[in-house]
């Protein structure tokens, strides 16, 4: 089973909340939403395959966006957990939406921090790129690169250390592995651009260079709410960690009158 903790709401409420951390980080990337989301709900983080020490492998498994997701509901389902709100950020979005999509049942609403939508020649070039080579290059080097594309400059600083700091637990078999993946959700994600998720609340920053654009036209084609954070970039829970904290308190509340900045 992936690694994962739950923390029961402090309240006794029994709504549940599943987070999904992005590539190259773990469950600490949630660590300035813990304590404000335990008070008042129930609480799972689970690690993605390869992610965070002692935990299963991508090569242990298909490598496919399925069976990732399998591994995920495995956890919900070990926890009794039938229906939940579902936040990810960055990679952790796919899944919420393709678990939206093919194991809706599971999924109340989804709250995308920073979501992966289609992505630019880029992108798309460095994932196929490193799904070939990836496991013949230094992978720190690499990585770096990696993390650097995603979250540029100065105000992502704080973004990419931590991702590097959380990374340690990858390797270079494995990222070369997750490039598959990233391949994969890039198709899954012109697939799902044609469905309607009117539950779906996207929150990305206006300084996300790499995703803004195309999750734009993706909330909208698929009749979600957008919200645009500004002065921020890809990792908005923790650029600006307490407006996002204020935003995902009001979209918890049902609040979905706020809007872009």
């Amino acid at each position: 089973m992936l690694h994962n903790t739950f923390y029961p709401a402090e309240d006794g409420n029994t709504e549940t909340i599943v987070l999904l951390h992005g590539f190259g980080g773990n469950s600490r990337i949630w660590k300035y939403q813990l304590p404000l989301l335990s008070k008042h709900y129930n609480v799972l983080t689970i690690d993605l395959p390869s992610h965070n020490e002692g935990n299963l492998q991508l090569s242990q498994l298909e490598i496919s966006l399925d069976a990732i997701s399998r591994e995920i509901l495995a956890v919900c389902d070990h926890y009794s957990i039938r229906c939940a709100i579902f936040m990810g950020v960055s990679l952790g979005t796919i899944f919420v939406k393709y678990i939206q999509a093919f194991y809706p049942e599971y999924v109340d609403f989804g709250i995308l921090v920073g979501a992966v939508a289609t992505v630019n020649a880029l992108l798309h070039g460095c994932a196929h790129l490193f799904s070939k080579i990836g496991d013949k290059l230094p992978f720190a080097a690499v990585y770096r690169v990696f993390s650097w594309i995603i979250m540029p400059g100065k105000r992502n600083e704080e973004s990419r250390s931590i991702f590097r700091k959380c990374a340690i637990a990858l390797n270079k078999k494995e990222f070369r592995l997750y490039m598959h993946i990233f391949n994969q959700a890039f198709r899954f994600s012109k697939v799902f651009e044609k469905e309607h998720h009117p539950e779906n609340i996207y929150i990305s920053g206006k300084l996300d260079t790499c995703f803004l654009r195309r999750t734009v036209r993706e909330a909208k084609s698929t009749c979600g709410r957008m919200i645009q954070m500004a002065s921020c970039g890809h990792v908005c829970n923790i650029v600006q960690k307490e407006r996002f904290n204020e935003l995902m308190l009001q979209v918890l509340d049902r609040d979905f009158t706020v809007t872009a900045e």
